[in-house]
């Protein structure tokens, strides 16, 4: 009977661990597309302001300057 018990006891176990890993696993998942979103937040935002700040022409820049060196 022992050996009945050992044994349901180890299968216990080890569907517990499987358990747990699989919950690691998906919680790795979740911080993985949290991070890939926030990477991508950060791209998009430094390509809106780079588009904005330069403009399509760049004749639109000319004389936007003034050159004070003598």
């Amino acid at each position: 009977m022992s050996d009945i018990a050992s044994l349901a006891a180890s299968s216990t176990q080890m569907s517990q661990q499987n358990v747990r890993e699989q919950a690691q696993i998906a919680v790795m998942k979740q911080s993985q597309d949290m991070a890939q979103q926030g990477a991508m937040q950060l791209l998009e935002g430094v390509t809106e302001t780079a588009v904005a700040t330069t403009g399509a022409n760049p004749s639109e820049q000319v004389g936007t300057t003034v050159d004070v060196r003598a």
